[in-house]
């Protein structure tokens, strides 16, 4: 069996201020590239970054940028392609995609002076056009979704995998839902071996190898050294996924297909398994050693290879694939990311911005369109309007990610000289509300039990706390006539709230279920 790694950076991370850019570079990415460099020179591995992130790299840290490059011109380091900003490409129209994929391919080309033939279609997100768009960027290998895959049903509307779809198929996914009631054999073909016969694209030269949650999500717990998540226990998961049907082919497994980030620091592990949002981006002194060890034992079963080895190398699947519209991976929707209050704000501007865009468009001059374009693109940021607020979490969009969303927004409306923004229907002092209220109700509770029986300094603290949380709820600075949140107004109330919530020592960001 063949082993693939590939790691997927991407500084447009939820959570992740700019400030911290270069140490999650050099902890992650350079740490990455040094292991692999030093200890297994022969053994190949995928590295995927959007342009964004290569771009900050060579900005920031052009000595990392240039370890990748020599990663890549090796031989050693296959370099994976994804949009610019890390939009999720089936919540915006075909042709805002495409340019969003050429603008980092044109990133690609200036830093690394290639552009790849292997694609990472951001959270897998899909709709029926996202193929063209990564072909039409010259683009040939690309990453899929067992578990989107297996409940997802054909032109006819029959599930691909019934005997998976019947116990597996979700009506209504507010959030991530790693919930597996079927037992999957260790000699599925389908993680094993390329499709080429994706619906709709059959005449195509695309190819499509899929990860699995079922392997993938180990290997992050087994990096955040999560209750047995052992390397013994990655291994025997590995040896089990190993298996192959009779005179089937030599095939691959996807060991590793997820954030870079969480080699070398714990990323959003704590708010995103722990529903804990103040210890992210931290330090793993261990994930040197672990990368190691994983590495070793996984050489014992067999060669590692890059991405598009697996899928050029190893025969096609002649089976139909197709994924359902609105798909994306970690058993979410696309929508998802489309529905939270921060998109659900932004969009109606983004809509009526392109809309005045294609009226004006033939009196632009071409490098005002590109530019244009670039910015417009740049607000389709999917972690600049993530994570969703839920009752089961809870949890606020960081501020300096929505600013990012909001700029280059604000940036694509000025080079069209300004938009109607009154004639929106949206409010940001409610947007505020359906965001902020949930978790600083949590706070007021924490601080409301600490004023009873805390003690005098913890007392003091949820005082305090309950203050900032009454002056956060004070909305009387908004002009909702405007209809657009500054990110000023936002950043303030949120950093009052991560305030309050830090005095009354934390709180845990999960309530009752949808």
């Amino acid at each position: 069996m063949k082993y693939v790694m590939i790691f997927h950076a991407n500084l447009n991370y939820a959570y992740l201020p700019e400030r911290r850019y270069e140490f999650v570079i050099r902890n992650s990415y350079e740490l990455i590239f040094d292991t692999m460099r030093e200890h297994f020179p022969e053994d190949k591995y995928t590295f995927e970054a959007s342009g964004y992130t290569i771009e900050q790299m060579a900005l920031k840290t052009p000595d990392v940028l240039a370890k990748l490059k020599a990663a890549i011109e090796s031989g050693q380091c296959e370099f994976m392609g994804s949009p610019y900003a890390h939009p999720m490409l089936p919540n915006f129209p075909e042709e805002d995609g495409r340019w969003s994929i050429k603008f980092s391919n044109d990133i690609y080309e200036k830093h690394l002076g290639m552009v790849s033939d292997s694609f990472w279609n951001p959270e897998c997100g899909w709709r029926s056009y996202v193929p063209q768009q990564i072909l039409d960027n010259g683009y040939k290998n690309l990453l899929g979704e067992f578990e989107a895959y297996s409940r997802s049903l054909d032109q006819d509307g029959n599930p691909l995998r019934p005997e998976i779809y019947d116990l597996e198929k979700i009506e209504d996914s507010k959030f991530y839902k790693f919930d597996f009631q079927y037992d999957l054999p260790g000699d599925e073909s389908a993680i094993h071996l390329p499709f080429k016969n994706l619906e709709g694209y059959e005449d195509s030269d695309l190819r499509i190898l899929m990860r699995t949650d079922r392997i993938a999500m180990f290997g992050v717990m087994y990096m955040m050294g999560g209750e047995g998540n052992t390397l013994e226990n990655y291994v025997k998961l590995l040896k089990k996924f190993s298996a192959q049907k009779p005179g089937e082919p030599e095939g691959a497994v996807l060991l590793f297909a997820d954030d870079a980030e969480y080699v070398g620091t714990n990323a959003w592990y704590n708010l995103k398994y722990c529903n804990d949002p103040e210890a992210i981006f931290e330090k793993m002194d261990d994930a040197e050693e672990k990368l190691v060890g994983l590495v070793r034992e996984v050489k014992k079963l067999g060669r590692m290879v890059s991405f598009g080895q697996a899928c050029r190398e190893i025969p096609a699947l002649e089976d139909k694939i197709a994924f359902d519209d609105n798909c994306a991976w970690h058993g979410g929707k696309a929508s998802n990311w489309a529905d939270t209050p921060m998109a659900q704000l932004l969009r109606p501007w983004q809509d009526l911005v392109r809309e005045t865009f294609h009226a004006k468009k033939a009196s632009l001059p071409e490098a005002v369109v590109e530019k244009f374009w670039f910015h417009l693109t740049n607000s389709y940021n999917s972690d600049g309007q993530w994570p969703p607020t839920t009752k089961k979490s809870p949890h606020i969009i960081y501020p300096f990610n929505y600013q990012y969303c909001f700029e280059n927004l604000l940036t694509a409306d000025t080079l069209l000289g300004g938009v109607d923004k009154a004639s929106l229907a949206t409010d940001p002092v409610q947007t505020m509300k359906d965001i902020f209220t949930m978790q600083q109700d949590l706070v007021l509770q924490k601080a409301a039990s600490l004023a009873d029986g805390g003690t005098d300094g913890e007392q003091k603290s949820a005082a305090l706390a309950q203050e900032l949380i009454a002056r956060a709820r004070n909305y009387g600075s908004v002009d909702r006539t405007l209809k657009i949140l500054f990110p000023a107004e936002y950043a303030t109330r949120a950093g009052l709230l991560m305030e309050a919530r830090q005095l009354v020592g934390g709180v845990v960001v999960a309530g009752d279920k949808d």
